[in-house]
């Protein structure tokens, strides 16, 4: 996992130079805001397994839920954030697409999928 999202950034830190990039290009709100919330959720995660080994079930319980729900508003402001790139006039994919948005798009559904994933264990630990 760590060795694709180090190609993917890698690829795209290379592909700026290309005369097709979307020059002055800024990422929306939602994806600053979604990189704050999953930096919170891997705190609230950590805590999580403190309290675990600590022996506190409920405050267990709690910060996985927490962790589960700050999952979902990453997403959530994922795809918010693919609304306003559409919403500026860029395309992800097909023939009115350019390289620089399809590896926005890449980048943000790997992620996407990588926490999904994650929530479905958070479901499973939880649920146990």
């Amino acid at each position: 996992l760590i060795m694709s999202f180090a190609g993917w950034t890698s690829a795209f830190l290379v592909s700026r130079s290309r005369p097709d990039w979307v020059k002055d290009f800024e990422l929306p709100n939602a994806f600053i805001i979604s990189t704050v919330v999953i930096i919170l959720s891997s705190i609230t995660f950590i805590l999580a397994k403190r309290a675990l080994k600590g022996g506190n079930r409920n405050g267990t319980t709690i910060l996985l839920l927490t962790t589960l729900a700050l999952g979902v508003v990453f997403i959530l402001n994922q795809f918010s954030g693919f609304q306003q790139i559409i919403d500026l006039g860029y395309n992800f994919t097909g023939p009115t697409s350019n390289v620089t948005m399809s590896y926005i798009y890449l980048i943000a559904f790997v992620h996407i999928l990588h926490v999904v994933v994650g929530l479905i264990c958070l479901l499973v630990v939880i649920y146990n």
